[in-house]
């Protein structure tokens, strides 16, 4: 997998000694929910998940530049959807909350979605973010993507939520990055 670096970052291969600072910051109340998923309840769940995620193809652990500990895991995902097209991915991430309102996880959705548009040769990456989810709402805005529609998403404790769903795509992309 490709390693992204940008002015702050360095998004790079997810390996176990991410272990413990990803415990850390996946226990945490306000982190999970946020993302669609529960807070991790031990070490276990959280090396369990760590393995799965370094067995995907496209999910880069966060750190700084200055330091190799993981803050955060951002990743371009196949969409499982009836309404998924061929040549288009989902983003999603996750930052340790110690590390928000920093412009971090802006500055990596840009490195990822030029990884997408330049080397993969997506034709379109959709993003979402639940209606509660402010922080993420902004990330998604500051990067470009346009919102689409609201979807119903299973929520991990059975309810359902509303998603704003957002896309951009490749061309328009291109046309806006920064030079």
């Amino acid at each position: 997998m490709k390693t992204l670096v940008t002015k702050r970052l360095i998004l790079r291969s997810l390996k176990f000694e991410d272990l413990i600072p990803f415990f850390t910051y996946a226990r945490k109340p306000n982190i999970g929910p946020n993302a669609g998923w529960k807070p991790h309840e031990s070490i276990e769940e959280s090396a369990r998940i760590l393995r799965m995620m370094m067995n995907e193809n496209e999910v880069w652990g966060i750190t700084f530049k200055e330091k190799d500990e993981l803050i955060g895991t951002i990743g371009l995902h196949v969409r499982n959807f009836e309404n998924a097209l061929a040549n288009q991915k989902e983003i999603g991430y996750v930052l340790d909350d110690t590390y928000w309102g920093q412009g971090l996880m802006a500055e990596a959705a840009e490195s990822v979605l030029k990884y997408a548009f330049k080397d993969v040769e997506l034709d379109q990456v959709l993003c979402g973010h639940a209606l509660t989810n402010k922080q993420s709402q902004r990330v998604i805005e500051k990067v470009g993507f346009y919102p689409t529609h609201i979807e119903q998403r299973e929520h991990f404790d059975q309810t359902m939520i509303d998603i704003q769903m957002y896309e951009i795509k490749r061309k328009a992309f291109l046309k806006g990055e920064k030079k």
